[in-house]
């Protein structure tokens, strides 16, 4: 039949399937009640844990990072550890939980046990807008069905925030040291190998390094002096036959023909050596550059690692950042969270609605026209004449009272056959 349009259709529709109705919502009532009583009550146990300064704040000179680790990185990977399914279920079976649940597998058992913790970080309001926040306490919150078990359960998951928190502390403090000390001992020893080949290559070529370029060129000049005036004295003697005799200017122009190789040979040396300069100025450079940077390298790793070494002293002294139990969990007195009233209630209200929603369905897929809007909708026929539905005169009860005569001609159950059908008609 066409949609309904109308609050008077909606109303026949509720007067028409009223039995439906109350049949429907009164027993998803009756199912929910049933449900609500038979649900376990929740126990509820937290723990809080303190998160203190490092009492010796003086004694980290230069950088705090290694002091003051992120706590909230490592506050995440204790958790993510906490959560992970060996922990989980090695708790689950020390404690034998949801051990009444015989069907749960142990995948299950592990995922129940999640959702019924909660880890919250305890965070200033005023300051929970900086990014560089650091959370002052830790708050493991527990809920099961056994309150005993909520409470050993938190104070299990207390101990191992505990004792995790102080594995990763020492164990981040001995790897930066171990990393800072083997850091210095490979740059020590690079820097020892590249000083050794600097002096070598020094060694082979100082007469081009750039503190001996202005006295080679200095010499130089005094070579090529030289040069100029033995030439001279050369010529002159080769020239003058006439003051010497033969065998004495040969001689003489032996000896200054020698002095003339010489000097010949140390300008070659000499200007070799400035023709090497650059590209010996250039490595000498780079070695210089490459040493200067291992050794402020060294300098750096020498100061990290004398912070690390006073970090792995605070925290073999306890007085580096550490986790303090604050309040231990108790065991729950009262059920917090059953929520059995609730529960009756929503059912309820879900079970009428259900029933509005099924009997509107059924009237929907009812092919009966009732009014004459229906059948002006439906046939596109305007209806002539309406034929009003005649009710008949309400009777004082449901078996009404029967005449003498109408009991002994035996009319009585016909009338009563006849009044249930015309009752199941009107549904």
């Amino acid at each position: 039949m066409s949609p309904l349009i109308s609050l008077s259709s909606l109303y026949r529709v509720i007067r028409r399937r009223a039995f439906f109705i109350c049949v429907v919502a009164l027993c998803g009532s009756i199912l929910s009640v049933l449900y609500a009583l038979n649900r376990p009550a929740t126990y509820e146990a937290s723990a809080v844990i303190q998160i203190e300064a490092p009492q010796v704040a003086a004694a980290l000179p230069g950088s705090t990072a290694i002091a003051t680790s992120n706590n909230r990185n490592r506050l995440k990977l204790i958790e993510q550890k906490l959560m992970s399914r060996d922990s989980v279920a090695a708790v689950v079976d020390k404690f034998d939980l949801f051990s009444r649940e015989s069907s749960l597998t142990e995948g299950e058992k592990v995922a129940a046990l999640r959702e019924s913790v909660e880890i919250v970080e305890l965070i200033d309001p005023t300051q929970a807008w900086r990014p560089d926040v650091q959370p002052s306490g830790l708050v493991i919150t527990v809920r099961l069905d056994n309150a005993v078990q909520t409470a050993e359960v938190a104070n299990e998951l207390l101990a191992q925030v505990l004792v995790e928190g102080k594995k990763r502390s020492e164990s981040q403090t001995t790897q930066t040291l171990a990393f800072f000390e083997t850091e210095e001992d490979r740059i020590s020893a690079a820097i020892e190998a590249l000083e050794i080949e600097f002096a070598r290559y020094k060694e082979q070529n100082a007469p081009s390094l750039p503190s001996a370029i202005a006295d080679q060129r200095e010499q130089l000049a005094r070579l090529r002096t030289n040069q100029l005036e033995l030439e001279n004295q050369l010529i002159q003697i080769e020239t003058s036959s006439e003051r010497l005799r033969a065998d004495e200017r040969a001689r003489q122009a032996d000896i200054l023909r020698q002095q003339v190789a010489l000097v010949n040979e140390r300008l070659a040396v000499v200007e070799m050596a400035l023709a090497k300069a650059p590209e010996v100025e250039r490595v000498f450079s780079l070695m210089s550059r490459q040493l200067e940077q291992l050794q402020a390298e060294y300098q750096t790793v020498t100061t990290r690692r004398t912070e690390a070494a006073m970090a792995r002293q605070l925290e073999s002294q306890d007085q580096f950042e550490r986790f303090e139990v604050l309040e231990t969990a108790l065991v729950p007195d009262y059920a917090v969270s059953s929520g059995k009233r609730k529960i009756a209630m929503a059912g309820g209200v879900a079970s009428l609605l259900a029933a509005l929603g099924m009997a509107f369905l059924l009237e929907l897929m009812s092919p009966v026209l009732r009014t004459s809007r229906h059948v002006e909708n439906e046939l596109d026929i305007r209806p002539v004449v309406i034929i009003p539905q005649l009710k008949k005169p309400r009777r004082s009860s449901w078996f009404w009272r029967a005449t003498p005569a109408t009991l002994a001609t035996g009319a009585a159950p016909l009338t009563f056959k006849a009044r249930i059908l015309d009752f199941l008609s009107t549904i």
